[in-house]
């Protein structure tokens, strides 16, 4: 999708630049941002840490650390990979994508 097609459909810049980022750091090949695949979507995963005290840090401490954070599979079968199986993400990147999933609706 282009930036003028984003546009188009109503998605915000910040929002394109979130999902670009997304893209890049592979969270797209088990994520999608409206339905379940191999994991859930940004959309559930949203609605779950809504519910719990400080919950970009603990979506950051999922990226960083995958299923190991939680001391295993925490959505299903399926595991997420920990930080040397994927991208690296900086912090200023991992707050963004934080932010931005805690935004889905």
């Amino acid at each position: 999708m282009t930036a003028a097609a984003s546009i188009a459909l109503g998605t915000s810049g910040a929002a394109w630049a979130n999902l670009k980022l997304a893209e890049e750091k592979q969270c797209l090949q088990c994520h999608a941002v409206d339905k379940d695949t191999i994991g859930p979507s940004f959309r559930t995963i949203s609605a779950v840490y809504k519910g719990v005290k400080d919950p970009q840090a603990k979506i950051i401490a999922v990226m960083r650390q995958g299923s190991d954070a939680n001391l295993g599979p925490h959505w299903g079968k399926a595991r997420m990979p920990n930080s040397s199986e994927r991208p690296l993400i900086n912090d200023r990147e991992a707050k963004q994508l934080a932010r931005w999933i805690l935004a889905q609706k």
